[in-house]
């Protein structure tokens, strides 16, 4: 058996506790993923035949992996697909740490155990990797731009935003998309923080109502932790400039939770794109002719998927102008299978270089 296909076998026993943080797969899909990716699932192990040369990919080892502590996603997600591969991995936790990741590598056996170590700090000696991973905002990616040795690849996943189009404001879409929302406590670059509706003000203030019910509904089965005092404040305050904006007659309305910040809905009749405060704050806008970054703004070039409702490829096809990294249906943007190229990229033949022979 090749060394490929033993790590695959030692990777199945963690299908379980990995499919929460990167979705459902077996042996077979990791196969077809990596004939996918690298053109044959045990390349890595012999030469193949390549026109006129062979050639066969080398992971880059070691790979340092930072990650960010908003959602442990990132982690599992990025050390999952250097362990397929084979590779070795440095990976830099947050300073409050992640704690299931944490208990996840704890329990992996050995022949996968001994690939992952784990840092709240960063040892000099790792910025020599081989290649970096590296999610965070825009400041620490520079930062780490700077302090890595020239010529080490770099893969960088920085900040960004979610949203959905309903191009039929019915109460399936918004069952499904408070999925989008509320999974997480908003905190992934997958989470949903606005909402495009096709229709008139009337249709899109109707589903509107139906989005708060639905929030209602999920929250109190889905209770979320104790937020901090700057989390709740955040929300408060932009639930005043909902209101104070909706009291000057700027095409605002609101939907909130009774004596919370569990949940929020504020209807804007503007269509620019603007981050929210989280923790359940979703913006409605009508969906505009032009639906690109000359209407949205500049955080249009930080959205990483659009889910939309009815998911089809005419729906899909009006999305043309914007040309999202990922489109998918409703209630399943926080659900990317392995096969996601994330943010756009090949997740897995980014992690590997190629050697020619002849």
């Amino acid at each position: 058996m090749s060394d490929t296909l033993r790590r695959i076998d030692a990777l199945l026993t963690q299908a379980p506790k990995l499919e929460k943080w990167v979705g459902k797969w077996d042996r077979e899909s990791l196969l077809e993923w990596l004939r996918l990716e690298i053109g044959d699932p045990t390349a890595l192990d012999s030469w193949r035949q390549t026109g006129s040369v062979f050639s066969k990919p080398v992971v880059y080892s070691p790979i340092l992996h930072v990650v960010s502590g908003n959602t442990p996603h990132a982690a599992f997600q990025s050390v999952f697909r250097s362990l397929v591969l084979g590779g070795h991995n440095w990976v830099k936790l947050p300073s409050s740490g992640l704690p299931e990741f944490e208990e996840w590598i704890a329990e992996l056996p050995e022949e996968l155990s001994v690939r992952v170590e784990t840092r709240r700090d960063l040892p000099e000696a790792w910025l020599e990797c081989e290649a970096a991973v590296i999610f965070g905002g825009a400041e620490a990616i520079d930062a780490y731009r700077k302090r890595l040795p020239g010529g080490i690849p770099r893969i960088e996943h920085g900040p960004k935003l979610s949203v959905a189009v309903i191009f039929e404001p019915v109460e399936a879409a918004a069952a499904q998309v408070v999925e989008d929302i509320l999974r997480h406590d908003q905190r992934g670059c997958l989470s949903i923080q606005a909402v495009f509706v096709e229709g008139g003000e009337a249709e899109i203030l109707s589903f509107g109502g139906m989005l708060a019910k639905e929030m209602e509904r999920y929250r109190s089965k889905n209770p979320r932790p104790i937020p901090s005092l700057s989390d709740s404040g955040a929300v408060s305050n932009a639930r005043e400039i909902a209101r104070f904006r909706a009291a000057n007659g700027d095409g605002v309305q609101l939907w909130e939770s009774k004596n919370s910040t569990a949940w929020t809905v504020v209807y804007d009749a503007h269509p620019q794109l603007a981050p929210g405060p989280l923790n359940g704050f979703v913006t409605l806008h009508p969906f505009p002719k032009t639906f690109d970054r000359s209407t949205l703004g500049s955080e249009a070039d930080y959205i990483s998927t659009v889910a939309i409702f009815p998911f089809n490829e005419t729906n899909a096809a009006r999305l043309e102008s914007l040309a999202p990294p990922r489109i998918c249906q409703t209630g399943q943007a926080q659900d990317p299978t392995i096969f996601w190229h994330h943010d756009g990229m090949r997740t897995l033949a980014s992690l590997v270089r190629w050697r020619d022979l002849g």
